[in-house]
């Protein structure tokens, strides 16, 4: 009996022994492992092996905005990852991570009064004071880091982009923005002695990846969190204008190759259960200069594969680089309220690198011409203006004199037709900017030709068709989503990412426009009742501000003072200081409705996300935005082409007030219903040149709905004396 019993002990010990060892592996807590590779993109990436073989079967990707606090730059952007916020940093020799020293840690210590770690920066303080004196976000430098350290989980840093000048070593260690905590220090790590000198390399130096490994694989074993930042292609970069194109290459595939090897050992070592980043924070100098600024994201975290996306963006593909340190935090079951990125979202798809890519085309050919073609409509809408009063100026010296009229009359309608055009031609889906043109070219014809068809005998009419089409559109595209939007050469796009989702600020004025213009012109010719307006400024509303739609808090704002302006002066109702009041309690009421929603919902728009801040940061979370909004439209006031609109209207407004006389008067008179509306526009346009921090061009395209209607109106009164309307 004794021998039958061992006997199936050893049976029993013989078949575990060929079971695969992952059935009864140790379930380890789930590990972060982030690597940097600066200063690439996608095709770099998948020129690495490891990395292409593994994207063939898993992995999700992301292309991330760079954006820092008043500008672009690597150290700002290792810096928004770190604080989950947009920071500012100045980029300078203070960026000097150092692993502790004796010296250095009796400076660090009488800088800051803290007790320094393994690794401190001792100028931690400047960096601190910079972006609470000059930030314009309200940014806390640190939070991820700081996080981890309340939480008790261990955080490491590897490696460095150190280069070599005039034989003086300059500390490049950016990651160190992502790791530290809020007073500049990280747990763990080296960053000091980490490089090798290698003659055939950029500045002398690379990493020494056989050192590299045996350091990552001890310090994997011992943190929570492990930053490792491959130095060897940020130098590349920087030294590339030493090279020719040969020589450039041959080096680039031996950094490649290190960085194969090493992330061969990462992939062998780390658990099913870690999860690893693989970021470039920022592209490289050529990408910068063609326009291509987004850096590509790499996130394993298990064993399928697809795109990223977060909140904060609404765009399969396409992230902030604020949402990254959020995100790690998240995969560790970790949150700080004060970071306002958001939790990356992984959205299976089995071509995500083409799909990434297509899409990548489209934003960077969008982003290249979309100066060139806003230009161009700013230049027609000015130049048409400025000939229209002129022509009207000079009316009695002018040959063919009703010709030139019936002419210009036509190229000024194009200023009501390119909103409506811009905004309707990604239904062509052209993906290189002469595919863009040809598409803006198209509709802009069969817009014009339509109009022309339908209404030929009512200048009036055409132009109310021209803008109803416009907001129908806008209201049809904040329902299904903003598609048309967020390819429009004339609103926003992820590579400069003021905005990601929603109503864009141009077409924040084109609503308040379209809308009390086109409706202004129905109820003129009692085409509606007024009860339907009011329904119609509701949906309209509605679309612009409900978060999981519009979202544009500035819209919200000036189109409900707008359309309740509108509402009042159709009914008769006396305006006094206390009726002023209400509609702007009305506006109030609407803002924190709508957050409330957002917060209810999750939909974690930019209005709860602002409302968020308010209970967290109280009062200076309003000053900070406003403060924000009044730097913006004060450097778009000189920068700006669209204040050439602005400009041009109140000159023209200027000129009808005292020529003819009584004009405007006689416009009120005849058309009583539309210059109610232009008087609730022009209110609108204030409102939105105050509460957004692009009002300048919301005020522009808003304008453009006032005056382009008053100049054809006019002509047709002095010209042709009320035969045509």
């Amino acid at each position: 009996m004794r021998k039958k019993i061992i006997s199936l002990l050893l049976l029993i010990m013989i078949c575990i022994g060929f079971i695969p060892n992952y059935s009864f592996a140790e379930q380890k807590a789930n590990k972060i492992i982030y690597i940097s590779i600066n200063r690439s993109n996608m095709d770099d990436f998948q020129d690495i092996p490891v990395l292409q073989e593994n994207l063939s079967k898993r992995g999700y990707i992301g292309l991330m905005n760079i954006k820092g606090d008043q500008g672009s730059d690597d150290a700002r952007s290792y810096a928004s990852i770190g604080a989950g916020c947009r920071a500012n940093i100045v980029n300078d020799e203070s960026i000097s991570f150092e692993n502790l020293t004796d010296d250095n840690s009796k400076i660090y210590k009488s800088l800051t009064g803290e007790n320094p770690k393994e690794i401190n920066n001792s100028y931690i303080n400047k960096f601190i004071n910079n972006n609470a004196e000059k930030g314009t976000y309200g940014s806390t430098l640190g939070l991820l880091g700081q996080t981890l350290s309340d939480n008790n989980k261990k955080v490491a840093l590897l490696g460095n982009s150190d280069i070599v000048e005039n034989d003086n070593l300059i500390k490049i260690r950016n990651a160190g923005f992502i790791s530290m905590d809020m007073m500049g220090r990280v747990e763990s790590g080296n960053v000091d002695d980490i490089n090798i000198q290698d003659l055939s390399m950029p500045y002398g130096i690379r990493t020494d990846y056989d050192k590299l490994i045996k350091e990552t694989k001890s310090y994997y074993e011992n943190s929570d969190a492990l930053f490792i930042e491959l130095g060897d292609t940020y130098r590349l970069d920087e030294y590339k204008s030493n090279l020719n194109e040969k020589t450039y290459k041959k080096i680039k595939t031996q950094i490649h190759s290190n960085i194969n090897t090493y992330l061969e050992e990462v992939f062998n070592m780390v658990s099913e259960n870690d999860v690893v980043y693989v970021v470039s924070e920022f592209p490289s100098t050529l990408d910068y200069k063609n326009k291509r600024r987004l850096s590509p994201v790499i996130k394993f975290s298990d064993n399928k594969k697809g795109l990223l996306e977060s909140s904060t963006t609404r765009r399969e593909g396409i992230i902030g680089n604020l949402d990254l340190g959020v995100d790690i935090l998240n995969e560790l079951g970790l949150k700080n309220e004060i970071m306002i990125g958001r939790v990356l979202n992984n959205v299976e798809k089995d071509d995500n690198i083409i799909s990434l890519t297509n899409e990548y085309e489209k934003m960077v050919s969008t982003n290249n011409i979309r100066s060139t073609v806003v230009n161009t409509f700013v230049g027609i809408v000015s130049v048409s203006w400025v000939l229209a009063m002129l022509a009207l100026l000079f009316k009695d010296k002018l040959p063919h004199k009703e010709k030139v009229f019936v002419t210009l009359k036509e190229f000024i309608k194009l200023g009501l037709i390119m909103p409506l055009t811009l905004l309707s031609a990604p239904i062509f889906n052209a993906k290189t900017q002469m595919g863009i043109i040809i598409s803006v070219t198209v509709m802009t014809i069969l817009i014009y030709l339509s109009g022309r068809l339908l209404f030929k005998q009512s200048d009036i009419k055409q132009m109310s068709y021209y803008a109803l089409l416009t907001i129908a559109l806008v209201v049809f595209d904040s329902i299904i989503g903003t598609f048309f939007m967020k390819y429009s050469v004339m609103s926003y796009d992820a590579i400069v990412g003021a905005r990601y989702y929603g109503v864009g600020n141009e077409y924040q004025g084109v609503i308040i426009g379209s809308a009390l213009f086109g409706l202004a012109v129905l109820l003129n010719y009692n085409k509606i009742p007024k009860y339907l307006v009011g329904l119609l400024f509701v949906v309209i509303l509605i679309t612009t501000a409900a978060p999981f739609m519009g979202a544009n808090v500035g819209a919200s704002i000036s189109e409900c003072i707008a359309f309740l302006l509108f509402m009042m002066l159709i009914y008769h109702v006396k305006l006094d200081y206390k009726k002023i009041m209400i509609l702007g309690l009305a506006a109030v009421v609407l803002v924190f409705g709508f957050a409330g929603l957002d917060l209810i919902m999750g939909t974690e728009s930019h209005l709860g996300a602002f409302v968020m801040q308010i209970l967290q940061e109280g009062p200076q979370a309003i000053f900070n935005t406003f403060g924000r909004k009044i730097s913006m439209n004060l450097k778009l006031a000189k920068s700006s082409v669209w204040v050439n609109i602005l400009l041009v209207g109140i000159a023209v407004i200027g000129i009808f007030i005292f020529r003819p006389s009584r004009h405007m008067k006689n416009i009120s008179n005849k058309y009583p219903m539309i210059f109610k509306g232009f008087i609730a526009a022009m209110v609108g346009c204030i409102v939105t040149m105050l509460v957004n921090d692009s009002g300048i061009v919301s005020a522009a395209t808003a304008s453009i709905y006032i005056l382009i209607p008053i100049l054809i109106i006019s002509i047709n009164m002095i010209i042709f004396n009320d035969k045509i309307e």
